[in-house]
């Protein structure tokens, strides 16, 4: 994902690392996306969608759990 958003939007992410397996990506102060919110971590592109949504007034929304289930 790192690399995805410096060729995107020519940013160098900052990565922190949590204590209790949060996976939050924050923006200028604003989380685009919170594992904790939304109970999964994000699907390919999501994260960046969002960030370039946040360019053009939109507000950060986390999807709830949209992945299909691996049950067969």
């Amino acid at each position: 994902m790192a690399a995805s958003l410096r060729a995107r939007f020519g940013i160098e992410p900052k990565i922190t690392v949590g204590s209790i397996g949060q996976f939050d990506v924050v923006v200028d102060g604003r989380t685009v996306f919170s594992k904790g919110e939304s109970g999964r971590f994000p699907l390919d592109g999501e994260v960046e969608e969002a960030i370039q949504g946040l360019g053009k007034g939109a507000k950060p929304q986390p999807k709830p759990n949209s992945r299909p289930s691996k049950r067969g």
